[in-house]
C-alpha cells in the first residue's frame, strides 16, 4: 500500500473540488467553494476512505471536516496520517 503523504491528499481534494492544490490549503471553510454541496462532502469522505480503508473508521467527526486542514488534523489525532 502506497503511503499517503499531506501533498497527495491535498492534490487529489482539490481534483474533486475542481480548484487548484494551492488555494485550497487557504481555504477556511469547503462552503466558500461555489461547487460544495453534500454530495461533494460525501466524495470527500468516499475518497478517505478508499485511501485509508479500516483507520478511518476510528474518526467519529468526519461531519467536521470543513477544510483541509481539519481534515488533516484529525488524521494526525486519530493517527491515520
Amino acid at each position: 500500500m502506497t503511503k499517503i503523504t499531506e501533498k497527495k491528499l491535498i492534490i487529489k481534494i482539490s481534483k474533486i473540488l475542481s480548484i487548484k492544490s494551492e488555494k485550497l490549503n487557504k481555504i477556511d471553510d469547503f462552503s466558500k467553494i461555489e461547487k460544495w454541496d453534500s454530495l461533494i462532502h460525501l466524495q470527500i469522505i468516499t475518497l478517505l476512505d478508499n485511501l485509508f480503508g479500516s483507520k478511518i473508521n476510528k474518526i467519529k467527526n468526519l461531519h467536521q471536516i470543513t477544510s483541509f486542514k481539519k481534515i488533516v488534523q484529525l488524521l494526525k489525532k486519530y493517527k491515520v496520517l
